[in-house]
């Protein structure tokens, strides 16, 4: 059985039609991260099957510039509230005599500064930057002791860059595709900054391939990632060609750079290695292009 929740967000509202396509038992947990008394109850109306419960806690308080403006807010939600609606799950669970696993998603944020070129490895030094960053790496820590104390599997997926047909206007895409339909190709900050995309549908199959994988032995991490780099102007030559065929060429010469956030840095790419080897496939399927003319045409 499937538990989920953040299921209106940039990734959960994918979630639901991959579920349905593979004819699994889930239910959404509706209740605010917050809200743990309405979480309790949702609970209670839950019939867990014999072989266990898989909880994807895709939650979370996600804009950087929300976090960055809320703090306190921000380390609340994606730490306390995270670690204490994963407890409840993980009693709820005991208490019926079924194993627990949790898959918790992160973010590649939460890596230091990589030399250009080089792809981030689970392994590598982290250096959260944001306060997004900081609270993320927070509850991976946290969840990793829980996790042993309480006996729950655990895999935190560290996802990079995510794009879709529909996002919030605080994704890249969305703003990007705003700035090229109102002509304002000025000043677009971090444009030569390069990141590593991946479809959110194709993420939510990831994810729920993850879920059938049987090695829970261990707290586990793995980039959620495509392993392919790709800067702001490239994405931005793709939004021109989707939306201003005949102008593509002209209007991309005449985009200029700002600086990027302060937290933001030139290149972040994950290396997707341990993640294809757990599929046993590569995590992309669908091409950058193709969300993008999806988008276009929404």
């Amino acid at each position: 059985m499937i538990l989920y929740n953040g299921a209106t967000g940039g990734l959960g509202r994918y979630l639901a039609p991959a579920l349905a396509r593979r004819g699994a038992t889930a239910m959404t947990l509706a209740s605010l991260l917050e809200q743990r008394d309405g979480l309790r109850r949702e609970l209670q109306l839950a019939t867990p099957i014999d072989r266990g419960v898989t909880l994807l806690h895709l939650a979370a308080m996600v804009p950087v510039a929300k976090c960055e403006a809320d703090p306190e807010r921000a380390w609340q939600t994606n730490v306390e509230h995270t670690c204490a609606t994963i407890l409840d799950v993980a009693a709820w669970a005991l208490g019926r005599g079924v194993p627990l696993r949790v898959i918790y998603v992160s973010s590649g944020h939460v890596y230091a500064e990589p030399p250009v070129g080089r792809l981030a490895r689970e392994t590598d030094p982290l250096g959260p930057r944001s306060t997004y960053a900081h609270t993320k790496r927070a509850a991976e820590e946290r969840l990793a002791e829980l996790s042993i104390q309480n006996g729950f599997g655990l895999r935190v997926a560290r996802v990079f860059g995510l794009v879709a047909p529909a996002q919030p206007p605080t994704y890249v895409l969305p703003g990007l595709m705003r700035r090229v339909r109102e002509g304002r190709l000025q000043d677009i900050p971090g444009l030569s900054y390069v990141r590593d995309y991946l479809d959110a549908r194709d993420v939510c199959e990831a994810l729920l391939d993850l879920a059938k994988t049987v090695s829970w032995d261990r707290p586990e991490t793995l980039n959620v990632c495509s392993g392919r780099g790709i800067s702001l102007r490239e994405m931005l030559t793709f939004i021109l060609h989707a939306l201003r065929p005949t102008e593509a060429d002209g209007l991309l010469a005449s985009a200029t750079e700002a600086p990027g956030r302060p937290d933001d840095i030139r290149w972040l790419v994950g290396d997707p290695s341990r993640l294809r080897a757990a599929l046993g496939r590569e995590p992309a399927r669908i091409r950058l292009e193709e969300t993008i003319d999806e988008a276009a045409k929404a």
